[in-house]
């Protein structure tokens, strides 16, 4: 209705605007009288042969009698289709007469509000009474409308059940392609895509139906339009309704019922807001505030009402159907779209990918996937379950094997989890079948499901990579027993229950991972906001993230970026001593924990000297 308003635009006055914006609503209606079809009379049979006799008699009678069926099937097809369009005839009809009664009640609305025009407190109730009527004469063009496309289904049906000609099937639909259902896998949707006509793929993008735009197994370049078309919907039927109401769109959100919208609008657009921020944010982010990059951005996935409200979004930087390498950047406790994780300060996507792209001439995209709810917050009671993990689990899973499906050629892919966003990775490897090359777990406050690397079902020459700052307390979480659950509970009422861990911590010794030097430069004892340091741009951790995403994890040998893992403290004997005239005497091995120390692992990187800010790669 809106885009109709701006068609027709606006004039100097309330009145006349709804004025025209009434016409050109009516104005779809049309003019004149609809078709009156007339049923046919029932064809007669084809006259009779004449007695001739041979092979091409024989072919004639066949084809002769092929025609007569095919005119008896038109004809009981015609008279089928009378009572339809005779039907869609009233409607249109019937619609045209309630489109004259709102217009009739609009101008009864002018006449009795008139000697208030003039005043403020007559502009509004102009204004409520316009569009009111507005909505009355959308909702008789959308009730039209559903009637039409009921008819014209019924008419497709009977259209499809008759031959162009005998022998060959009716090819044109006038329907739009139907989506494939729910659950529905990756590769299947994309060979219904591949099977749809250039005509047919055309038309849906520009439909943009919002389950298109994040359907796995559909291009990149394709999802990327659908749900840019879908966000800027989200963000018109405020901000026109705003224009049209001359208020802020705050003023509109603030209120939404008077000027005819519902919650959920409100959600739509808020979330709307939040990941345009995000594609922007994405595109033109320099450190130096400058904020004039040009990165390519594409919006993969977009549904604002996802998760209660606090919206679903994957910011893609550069093409992952093209580009040689892909990470894909999971978020921890939270982050939601509806919190702004894709702006708000969050540059990892864009230093990742400014990055990757000076250490290795391959392309690489960078993924920041905001596609599971996370805990809200440090104080949520769900942060000490794996509940939201498990579950967002089985959606990165469903994301990134869908990546593998749109790829073209060979691909690297390397999932990096931050935080809680750490262990939702390892279950979506460990319980619901993701496929990538490595993983990455940052600030990991434990791995759930994953009891070692061997759970994460790695191709060969794959790898679980760890960043653990030894000042990160998140990072000791899984290391602290019953120490950090007693801690939090007496600090915070009780609040994480019977245990604050998430599981094994993949940063210790026996775990079988890889763990790559993440210190913070000038550190001194445990810092929370050490929690949020591993994409600082000249940080060892974001140097060696840079390494494994480009496929190059030789570098952290060759760079001294590899960190010994965490380990128990023991107490162990030699085996065996020289004593003076004695020789050489056997003892018995001993290598036990030392006691008293309930069980707290070594941290090898902790006060580890040479720690700076320079590991960035440079133009």
């Amino acid at each position: 209705m809106l885009s109709l308003l701006r068609r027709v635009g606006y004039v100097v006055g309330v009145g006349t605007s709804i004025d025209a914006a009434l016409a050109a609503l009516k104005a779809l209606l049309g003019t004149g009288d609809p078709v009156s079809p007339r049923v046919p009379n029932l064809p007669a049979d084809s006259p009779p042969w004449p007695p001739w006799a041979g092979a091409l008699s024989d072919a004639a009678k066949v084809k002769s009698a092929d025609l007569d069926g095919q005119r008896k099937r038109l004809y009981t097809q015609q008279v089928n289709a009378y009572p339809i369009i005779t039907g869609a005839g009233q409607t249109l009809l019937h619609a045209r007469k309630q489109m004259d009664a709102v217009i009739a009640a609009w101008q009864a609305d002018k006449l009795s509000l008139g000697r208030l025009a003039n005043t403020p407190q007559g502009q509004r109730a102009l204004l409520a009474a316009g569009q009111i009527r507005l909505n009355e004469a959308a909702g008789v063009i959308r009730d039209a409308m559903q009637e039409f496309s009921g008819a014209a289904q019924q008419l497709t049906a009977i259209a499809d059940d008759f031959p162009l000609t005998p022998g060959q099937g009716r090819t044109a639909s006038l329907e739009m392609p139907q989506l494939p259902p729910d659950g529905t896998s990756a590769q299947d949707v994309e060979n219904w895509w591949n099977s749809l006509s250039q005509d047919d793929k055309e038309r849906l993008i520009a439909a943009h139906p919002q389950k298109l735009g994040n359907l796995n197994g559909i291009p990149a370049a394709v999802r990327d339009p659908v749900n840019r078309a879908v966000l800027n919907d989200d963000l018109h039927r405020v901000q026109d309704i705003a224009r049209l109401n001359g208020v802020d769109p705050r003023a509109v959100i603030g209120d939404p019922g008077k000027y005819g919208l519902s919650a959920d609008d409100v959600t739509r657009y808020t979330n709307a807001v939040r990941t345009a921020e995000g594609l922007e944010h994405d595109r033109t982010w320099t450190a130096d505030g400058q904020n004039n990059a040009d990165r390519p951005v594409m919006l993969l996935a977009y549904d604002p009402l996802a998760f209660q409200g606090r919206g679903k979004a994957a910011i893609a930087i550069g093409n992952p159907d093209w580009a040689r390498n892909t990470a894909v950047i999971v978020p921890g406790t939270g982050s939601s779209v509806k919190a702004g994780w894709l702006a708000g300060g969050r540059n990892d996507a864009a230093v990742l990918y400014d990055q990757t792209g000076l250490a290795d001439p391959d392309s690489t995209s960078v993924i920041a996937w905001m596609g599971y709810e996370t805990p809200d917050s440090f104080t949520d009671r769900d942060i000490a379950n794996t509940t939201l993990a498990r579950q967002g689990g089985d959606l990165l899973a469903a994301d990134v094997n869908g990546l593998g499906v749109t790829h073209n050629g060979p691909a690297n892919i390397t999932v990096i989890g931050h935080s809680y966003g750490s262990t939702t990775v390892a279950d979506a490897f460990a319980n619901s079948g993701m496929r990538a090359n490595n993983a990455i777990l940052l600030g990991c406050p434990g791995t759930d499901l994953a009891r070692s690397a061997a759970d994460f079902h790695l191709p060969e020459g794959g790898h679980v990579y760890v960043g653990a700052a030894s000042t990160d307390p998140i990072s000791w979480v899984p290391e602290m027993g019953s120490t950090l659950q007693n801690y939090l509970n007496d600090k915070l009422g009780d609040l994480v229950g019977a245990s604050a861990g998430l599981g094994s911590d993949p940063a210790s010794d026996g775990f079988g991972s890889i763990r790559f030097r993440a210190e913070v430069p000038g550190a001194d004892g445990l810092d929370p906001s050490d929690h949020s340091y591993y994409y600082t741009v000249g940080s060892e951790s974001l140097r060696s993230m840079t390494d494994i995403v480009t496929g190059n994890p030789g570098r952290l040998f060759e760079d001294n970026l590899i960190a010994e893992g965490r380990h128990l403290p023991h107490l162990t004997t030699p085996s065996q001593v020289n004593i003076p005239g004695l020789g050489r005497v056997e003892l018995p091995h001993i290598d036990v924990p030392l006691p008293g120390l309930g069980g707290i692992d070594i941290e090898p990187e902790s006060n580890r000297g040479g720690v700076t800010s320079s590991h960035q790669y440079r133009p």
